[in-house]
């Protein structure tokens, strides 16, 4: 079926947050296919991508072994998904799903379409999102030539409310799946880090960093960057844009500080809309890192959003106190 490529492409957060690598022409043919989705689809359905949509012209006649190659790749693919659900007995428990992303893909040699279709499996995570989801413009996507770029756009999107994110070394390396990859972490700054922040300055979500230490290993990335509040509409692909930080020689902190976040949302008000009493927010304030403030709250909404009947107040205090005040 012939679908007209959409403005915009919809994930569950549980999805942008998953652990999943592509090479670059799976990732533009798997974009291609999320431009092709529409709020009215109830089904996934088998869409035609033109070939112009993912790559680039070939020579040498390596066309058909490009398109075999990418192709039998993405239909490889998992996608592994972890959440937290509420356990039989009480309390939380972490849960895993994974899924095989797509339902088919084929090709004929010397035809400038693919015929190709998601797993129905991922309804829930493409299909009639009502919350938990995160909105990226396909013409933004569509710019970006690295998986690690798309990859941390979409992590970063998902945050751009509040203007920064805090992720862990180690959840970052797992969702890229680079368990087994650039291992001494020089080389996974400049090669999956930097890489981006280079390719995302003339995006919608440039940004810079710092690196979160605890003694001399580095533990954790803060990433800064505009909110939605603070940027204008984009401009159309061929058009340039307008970078939104100036680009630094060093990631260092006093650096990071100067750097102005529109709109970043205190750790207190974040805690007010747990619903907390004061009492408990003070607490908190007192013994967590804003850092992990931000962490913890995400995926504590996250799991509301997922167990609508748990007690937003209650089930938040427990989470901070299991993670931030062992019982002694």
């Amino acid at each position: 079926m012939e679908k007209h490529i959409t403005k915009k492409a919809t994930q569950h957060n549980h999805l942008v947050n998953a652990k999943f690598d592509m090479s670059t022409y799976e990732m533009r043919l798997f974009i291609s296919l999320l431009g092709r989705l529409s709020k009215a689809d109830t089904e996934f359905s088998e869409c035609q991508i033109h070939l112009t949509d993912f790559m680039d012209k070939a020579s040498g006649g390596k066309t058909y072994q490009i398109i075999k190659d990418s192709c039998v790749s993405l239909s490889k693919k998992v996608i592994q998904i972890e959440s937290l659900v509420e356990g039989n007995s009480g309390g939380m428990r972490k849960k895993f799903i994974v899924l095989p992303l797509m339902a088919m893909v084929a090709y004929q040699e010397g035809e400038a379409t693919i015929t190709a279709q998601f797993n129905n499996k991922l309804k829930p995570y493409l299909l009639n999102l009502a919350g938990n989801f995160t909105q990226a413009e396909i013409k933004q996507l569509f710019r970006l030539k690295s998986f690690y770029s798309y990859r941390l756009y979409w992590l970063l999107k998902q945050h751009q409310a509040f203007g920064q994110r805090y992720i862990e070394i180690d959840e970052l390396r797992e969702m890229l799946n680079l368990r087994e990859k650039y291992e001494r972490f020089q080389d996974f700054k400049l090669k999956v880090i930097n890489a981006a922040k280079k390719e995302l300055k003339s995006s919608d979500m440039a940004f810079t960093y710092d690196l979160v230490k605890k003694g001399r290993k580095v533990e954790g990335i803060r990433f800064y960057f505009a909110t939605s509040a603070s940027l204008k509409p984009s401009p159309d692909i061929d058009s340039g844009q307008q970078q939104l930080f100036p680009e630094t020689e060093s990631e260092s902190a006093a650096q990071i500080v100067a750097v102005e976040v529109p709109g970043k949302v205190p750790p207190k008000e974040i805690l007010a809309k747990l619903k907390l009493s004061s009492l408990q927010i003070n607490r908190i304030l007192q013994r967590v890192p804003a850092d992990q403030i931000y962490k913890t709250a995400y995926d504590i909404n996250i799991t509301l959003l997922d167990n609508q009947n748990l007690n937003p107040a209650a089930f938040s205090y427990s989470e901070f106190e299991r993670r931030y005040f062992p019982k002694e």
